[in-house]
C-alpha cells in the first residue's frame, strides 16, 4: 500500500475487508477497491495461462481490452471524487494506468522474429540499440514512482526494451562480452536519456541489482558496481546493493565453493566436501524440468568422454520434493554419476549458489573453488575443453592443499 509518512490512519478489518479512519481515509479505501480489480484480473489472466494452451494473439487483445473496462471505470471515479485531494488523484490514477501497462505487457510476445528484425532495422548507435526504451512507460515524479505497480513497469521495461535488445545486438554483432557489459551499456543509454536525477538513479541501481542477481562478480561488473557508487555516494539503495554485490563476489571464479547438503538414494547423507581433490560438475535439476531432462543425452556423452579419467565426478542435485518419484526416474533413466535430492532441512543450496531456474550448472576445481558458478551445459562443446583444461591443471598441481576451501 502507499502510505503518507507522519499521518495517521486506523485500518480496521471486517472479515478480509479493511475499513480505514483517520488522515487520508478515503485515500486509502480506493487503494483497497483497486486491490479487488487487480486480485481478480490477476486470476483471471492465471486461468489463461495455465490453461495448457497457446492463446491466439488476438483472443489476447480481446481480453486485454476486456480487463481494461473495470480499470477505466475506477479511473472515472477517481477523477470525479471531489474529496480526494490532487495528489490523491495523482497517485491512484498512475498506479491504475501503470498497472494496465504492466497487465498488458504479462500477456504479450515476449521476443519473436518481428521483434528481432525490428531491433536491427530500428536500434543504432545514437539510441544504445535500444529503440524502444521509455517511448511509452511514464517517467514518474519523484514521490510517485515508489508504487507497487510502476516498480513491476519499470523492471519489465528495463528488462524487454533496455537488456534484451542490447544483449540480441552484441550477440549479432559478435561481440565477446558478459552480463556486467550489457550491464555497463544499459547504464550508458540511460545516463545518456537526461531523465531527472532521482529517477536515474532509480534505473541505474535496477540495472546494476539485475546484473548482480545475474552473474557472478566479473571485471565488468566490478566496473558498473564503481560507477553507481561513485555517483550516488549515499544512495538510499546503496546497503541493498552492497549486500549483493558481497554475494555475488562470493560466487566468482577461484572463490571457495559453498558445501552442498543432500541424500543419495539409499537414504545415506552426503556433502560436497566428501569430493576433495576431485573436478566436480554439478547439475541442478529436478524429474519435473523439461529442459534439464532435454539435456540428459548430452550429459552422457559427457560422462563417457571422461570415463577414464578418475579426477572428475558428475554430481547430479535433484530439487524434487518427491523422493519416491526421483529414485524410480533415475532406475529407469540409469543414470551415471553420483545423484543426490538436496536436503531441505540444510542451508538452502539454491541460494547458496543462485539457482532461480534449472537446469543449473556449477563446475567445482580440485582444490575446492569455483571455476564457474554458471557454467555451459553438457551440450555446449566448450564444457569438455573448460574439464579437460582444468583436469590437466589438477594433475600438475594435485599436490596442492585446499587451503582457499571453505567447503572443502
Amino acid at each position: 500500500m502507499y502510505f503518507f509518512a507522519g499521518e495517521k490512519t486506523e485500518i480496521v478489518y471486517a472479515g478480509k475487508i479493511p475499513r480505514f479512519k483517520g488522515a487520508n481515509n478515503h485515500f486509502y479505501q480506493y487503494l483497497a477497491d483497486f486491490k479487488l480489480i487487480v486480485d481478480s484480473l490477476y486470476a483471471l489472466r492465471e486461468q489463461r495461462i495455465t490453461s495448457g494452451r497457446r492463446i491466439p494473439e488476438e483472443e489476447n487483445a480481446a481480453f486485454r481490452e476486456e480487463a481494461r473496462l473495470p480499470v477505466r471505470r475506477y479511473e472515472s471515479r477517481v477523477k470525479a471524487d471531489n474529496d480526494l485531494t490532487p495528489k490523491h488523484k495523482e497517485v491512484l490514477v498512475f498506479g491504475a494506468q501503470n498497472f494496465s501497462k504492466s497487465f498488458d505487457g504479462s500477456l504479450g510476445v515476449v521476443t519473436d522474429d518481428a521483434t528481432y528484425e525490428h531491433w536491427r532495422r530500428n536500434g543504432n548507435e545514437a539510441n544504445g540499440y535500444a529503440p524502444d526504451f521509455f517511448k511509452t512507460t511514464p517517467v514518474a515524479s519523484q514521490g510517485v514512482f515508489d508504487g507497487y505497480f510502476y516498480f513491476d513497469l519499470v523492471n519489465s521495461e528495463l528488462l524487454q526494451n533496455l537488456w534484451r535488445p542490447i544483449e540480441f545486438h552484441l550477440d549479432e554483432s559478435g561481440a565477446d562480452y558478459d552480463d556486467g557489459t550489457i550491464g555497463l551499456r544499459c547504464a550508458e543509454v540511460i545516463t545518456r536519456s537526461g531523465f531527472p536525477e532521482p529517477f536515474s538513479e532509480l534505473l541505474l541501481a535496477k540495472n546494476l541489482y539485475h546484473c548482480l542477481r545475474q552473474t557472478a562478480v566479473t571485471p565488468s561488473v566490478a566496473e558498473l558496481y564503481d560507477q553507481f557508487t561513485k555517483h550516488f555516494p549515499r544512495s538510499a539503495f546503496a546497503p541493498a546493493l552492497k549486500r549483493q554485490f558481497a554475494e555475488s563476489k562470493s560466487l566468482s571464479s577461484g572463490e571457495p565453493a559453498k558445501e552442498i547438503y543432500g541424500f543419495r538414494e539409499d537414504g545415506r547423507r552426503f556433502r560436497l566436501s566428501e569430493l576433495k581433490g576431485k573436478v566436480v560438475y554439478v547439475d541442478f535439476w529436478a524429474t519435473w524440468c523439461g529442459p534439464c531432462i532435454e539435456q540428459f543425452p548430452h550429459s552422457r556423452k559427457l560422462i563417457q568422454q571422461f570415463t577414464n579419467d578418475d579426477g572428475i565426478v558428475f554430481l547430479f542435485v535433484s530439487f524434487d520434493r518427491d523422493a519416491r518419484k526421483w529414485k524410480e526416474f533415475l532406475r529407469s533413466k540409469k543414470m551415471k554419476g553420483i545423484h543426490v535430492i538436496a536436503d531441505r532441512n540444510s542451508p538452502s543450496v539454491a541460494d547458496a549458489y543462485r539457482v532461480t531456474a534449472i537446469p543449473h550448472y556449477l563446475l567445482i576445481d580440485h582444490l575446492g573453488n569455483i571455476k564457474s558458478a554458471y557454467a555451459m551445459s553438457p551440450s555446449q562443446p566448450e564444457t569438455g575443453a573448460t574439464i579437460t583444461g582444468m583436469l590437466a591443471a589438477r594433475r600438475a598441481g594435485a599436490h596442492l592443499p585446499a587451503a582457499n576451501s571453505s567447503a572443502f
